[in-house]
């Protein structure tokens, strides 16, 4: 009796151990698989244990080892009966981890909806700084009139007339255009009205890729041009953006997981110019990072894990690494930021160069649909929508490129900021995720909702 009863407290505790292993073996095989296809989730993998891109295989032994040792012990007696069934044991095995799974991923997919844990209260939103103002340009200063000498007398007692001598006509001092970009590519922008146009013009680059010139729009605060890109079964797109004012720079983004939308959605509602998904910074489990959007704080938790990209008010925008970096946020609220975004990794190192090692894991650095935002000056920014083979949502028809395209590595989108001559370059949520949405069209995959968009909207 003693015997059974000893059995009995063995089969309870590896009961739950089995149970305990199968739910986080569960979560992390299914992230795993998921994070291949779906990039934007690659929280999950983050973590500062030396074998994190094994952890999950760590984590699935030992649930197998701790199932088999709980139908050993609970069929102990069964199996001085009987032969050894092995094909009962792996079923068992099975149905164990993946019901006990399903329960813990529906619970920690979920928790954060019914705590409200990922919602956003509007009225508790600290703003950073109202933007500081342009200065009004200083008029040229007038040179004061100099008194005309006295004329000494001529012997004869007549007065001299003078000889005038001529005067040299100041050369008119040009007015400085307020605003980031300052008299930089004052012949992008117009006098006032807008001016769009679609060229559809095509040529071949050096390397073979056909290089389309899809739209252009210009005013006097924003000037954009929408380039489509084609090497063999690749297909990207780039916004090649201008903008005077770092507010017509625009993010839009909902307060809450369960308000989650198509990022075409988002950019029609808000009336972008041109728009791409975002850091996606809702689906977060770890609620870590620093999140600003136009100027206010959603987020104010430590960056440690991922790679943290912020734009300033006075145009900078600045990648810090989270492997080199330590993120101070109190140091940058103190530098007025307006958006800042947590997800990465960098693709550029400090002198603009290609990086070929990358703070994220390594599952999502192979090929993927990309999403990315450049920068090349104040003022002067670039969204970088890249295809890869995911479904494709339609947009009343207006789809741009197919699915048939492989999509980047991230070494591979590395390089191709690094081409484009950007100085800072940084990865946003991809897979599903990743679309541009302009004028009424779509290119991406926009078959994942997201939280939140960055965009171009004109001041007007």
């Amino acid at each position: 009796m003693a015997k059974k009863d000893s059995y009995r407290v063995l089969r309870v505790i590896a009961c739950i151990l089995a149970n305990a292993t199968g739910i986080l073996a569960a979560n992390y095989i299914t992230f795993y698989i998921l994070d291949h296809f779906n990039p934007g989730m690659h929280f999950v993998m983050y973590s500062t244990f030396p074998l994190t891109q094994y952890l999950h295989w760590i984590i699935a032994a030992l649930a197998v080892l701790s199932g088999m040792l709980y139908l050993l012990l609970f069929n102990v007696d069964a199996f001085k009966r009987h032969k050894f069934n092995l094909k009962r044991l792996i079923l068992i095995l099975v149905l164990d981890i993946l019901l006990a799974g399903a329960f813990a991923m529906t619970v920690n997919t979920h928790a954060f909806d019914w705590l409200h844990l990922r919602d956003i209260q509007k009225e508790n939103l600290v703003a950073v700084a109202t933007l500081t103002p342009t200065p009004e340009p200083t008029a040229a200063p007038t040179a004061e009139p100099t008194a005309a000498p006295e004329l000494t007398p001529a012997p004869d007692g007549s007065t001299p007339v003078p000889t005038e001598e001529p005067t040299a006509t100041p050369e008119p001092t040009a007015t400085p255009i307020p605003g980031l970009l300052g008299d930089r590519y004052a012949d992008k922008f117009t006098d006032g009205t807008v001016v769009t146009a679609e060229p559809k013009t095509k040529e071949t680059l050096d390397d073979g890729t056909v290089k389309t010139l899809l739209y252009t729009y210009a005013s006097d605060s924003v000037v954009i041009e929408i380039n489509h890109y084609k090497l063999k079964k690749l297909e990207y797109q780039i916004a090649d953006i201008y903008v005077r004012d770092i507010k017509s720079l625009w993010a839009d983004y909902s307060s809450g997981s369960g308000d989650t939308r198509m990022a075409s959605d988002f950019g029609r509602e808000l009336g972008a110019l041109v728009c791409v998904n975002s850091d996606y910074f809702i689906n977060n489990a770890t609620n870590e990072g620093l999140v600003i959007r136009n100027g206010f704080v959603l987020r104010n938790n430590p960056c440690v894990n991922a790679d943290l990209c912020v734009i300033f008010q006075n145009g900078e925008m600045r990648c810090y690494e989270a492997k080199k970096d330590k993120v101070d946020n109190d140091e940058i609220l103190a530098q007025y930021p307006f958006h800042s975004f947590y997800f990465g990794p960098s693709l550029l190192d400090a002198e603009g160069n290609a990086k070929t090692e990358f703070a994220s894991p390594q599952n999502i650095n192979g090929a993927n649909p990309r999403t990315a935002i450049g920068y090349y000056e104040p003022g002067h920014y670039a969204f970088l929508c890249v295809l890869g083979t995911r479904s494709m949502h339609s947009l009343s028809g207006k789809n741009l490129g197919n699915g048939s395209s492989p999509g980047l590595k991230m070494a591979e989108l590395s390089e191709l900021c690094a081409k484009l001559g950007m100085k800072s370059a940084y990865n946003l949520d991809g897979g599903g995720s990743s679309s541009m949405y302009w004028n009424k069209n779509l290119f991406g995959h926009n078959s994942r909702a997201t939280s939140d968009i960055i965009a171009v909207v004109d001041q007007k």
